[in-house]
């Protein structure tokens, strides 16, 4: 059964959880100040531009009056009175940094404007835009309008305050002011970009932490169920952890110590087995021997057939005894072409109608046990004469990749079948009526315990049985 491995591990997940985090309350909390001091930069610019132009509604009341104002004409720019009202304004146009000021009538003419932009009698667009607080200062209240950009997108805030004549409205007068404070929340963002990157970088760093103290026991497990997947004997699973992991690593434990005492049983139980019918089949080859010897010439051919069956059935009774109790040869620096030219040298003699080729660096050293080699490479090969019914060809080619050796044992025999492609290694299956099924299994134990591999390479129109067994380099090669 296939199963879906994530793609990430938990560690970088648990990361990129925390940086999540951290990043949106930094992009919240950055959003919400930005609008709190804009907001408040906004309301305390209104308050001091309304309370301007009430003030200058009382100069021009008190010093000049609306009166006079209206008779304005265009043309009057340079009159008497545009002279005095300039003047007695001037005091609040230079205090709070004002950009202009402007008195209309109801048909939105300009009686006076401080920057003397337009001329008296045009109409003053912006009061189009301040319809609302236009309407509020013509019934008798001063507003503030909305914030609004110029041409070059800086920003500007508007006021209107009334002039009373016999206390009715007869004008209203409204001035223009840059919000320049709001520049201010462009570095205040700038700010909260700084402590944001300072903030994920700490959140990194700390999450990194956190992660592999949560992360670091559950990789112990992995490899312990990795090493427990192997066969290996010593696992250790006493390390310090949570109550739920150390209750994981705890059962197991106990699952590993399970599994290898059934393992235990069923190789003291094979071995045994083995053991009691390789003694009666002794005595079996031995009369056979004897009833070959005295026999009629008419007989001594069954007589030679008992004999070959008892050697098959030897041999498959060997094969029980090292499945269940593989001798575990010391690791070594084995050179890889004498010990298959000893090989080819055993096969031509007994099976002088199999071909050999081999492609086999002179120099290639691998590093496992010599015997457990020569055991691995007996099976494969047998298996490939037996596939081709001692007739074909085997070809073997090794190369190396980064630390390890490839060692690729290809023959053109009848192949592999698809449906059997996942089951060739398992314990005691066979396609052959004569088989014991444990040739390639113990292929796969031995080179599992030399920290190698061995694969079945189904290839696409290649004819043939195909495989590839991996092993340690000894050293590295030049």
């Amino acid at each position: 059964m296939n199963f879906p491995w994530p793609r990430r591990r938990i560690r970088t997940q648990l990361i990129f959880f925390v940086l999540v985090q951290i990043a949106a309350i930094f992009a919240l909390a950055g959003i919400y100040l930005q609008w709190q001091v804009r907001h408040q930069i906004e309301q305390e610019l209104a308050r001091r531009l309304v309370a301007l132009a009430q003030t200058s509604a009382h100069i021009t009341q008190n010093a000049v009056g609306v009166d006079p104002v209206r008779s304005l004409l265009p043309g009057d720019e340079s009159s008497r009175t545009a002279k005095s009202l300039r003047t007695w304004l001037e005091p609040v146009l230079l205090s709070g940094s004002l950009s202009r000021l402007v008195i209309c009538d109801r048909k939105r003419k300009i009686l006076f404007d401080s920057r003397q932009e337009q001329p008296i009698g045009s109409e003053y667009v912006r009061l189009r835009f301040d319809e609302k607080e236009i309407g509020r200062a013509w019934s008798g209240q001063a507003a503030a309008a909305q914030l609004f950009f110029d041409a070059a997108g800086q920003p500007f805030k508007a006021a209107y305050a009334p002039l009373f004549e016999n206390e009715q409205v007869a004008a209203i007068i409204g001035i223009e002011a840059r919000a320049s404070g709001l520049e201010a929340i462009k570095e205040t963002g700038r700010v909260l970009l700084s402590l944001a990157g300072l903030g994920l970088l700490a959140a990194a760093v700390s999450g990194i932490v956190f992660a592999r103290q949560i992360t670091q026991p559950l990789e112990r497990l992995q490899q312990a169920a990795t090493a427990i997947g192997r066969g290996d004997e010593q696992v250790d699973l006493d390390f310090k952890a949570t109550q739920e992991i150390s209750f994981l690593a705890h059962t197991m434990e106990q699952m590993r110590a399970a599994i290898a005492q059934r393992e235990q049983n069923l190789r003291l139980m094979l071995a045994g087995v083995a053991h009691e019918i390789r003694n009666p089949l002794g005595g079996i080859e031995l009369y056979a021997g004897l009833l070959e010897k005295d026999a009629p010439e008419n007989l001594k051919a069954q007589a030679g057939k008992i004999r070959t069956e008892v050697r098959r059935l030897e041999n498959i009774v060997r094969d029980f005894l090292e499945y269940a109790r593989p001798r575990a040869g010391p690791p070594e620096e084995v050179r890889l072409l004498p010990l298959l030219e000893e090989l080819r040298l055993q096969t031509e003699a007994l099976h002088p109608r199999v071909k050999w080729s081999q492609q086999i660096p002179p120099q290639l050293v691998v590093h496992a046990g010599r015997e457990q080699l020569r055991r691995i490479f007996l099976n494969l090969i047998r298996n490939a004469i037996e596939a081709m019914n001692g007739e074909g060809e085997i070809h073997l080619v090794a190369l190396t990749l980064g630390k390890h050796a490839l060692i690729s044992i290809r023959d053109n025999g009848p192949g592999v079948a698809a449906e059997w492609s996942e089951k060739i290694f398992a314990p005691f299956f066979t396609t052959r009526a004569q088989g014991s099924g444990l040739g390639l299994a113990l292929v796969r134990q031995l080179a599992e315990q030399n920290k190698g591999k061995i694969e079945l390479l189904q290839t696409s129109g290649e004819s043939g049985a195909h495989f590839r067994l991996t092993l340690p380099l000894a050293r590295p090669q030049i």
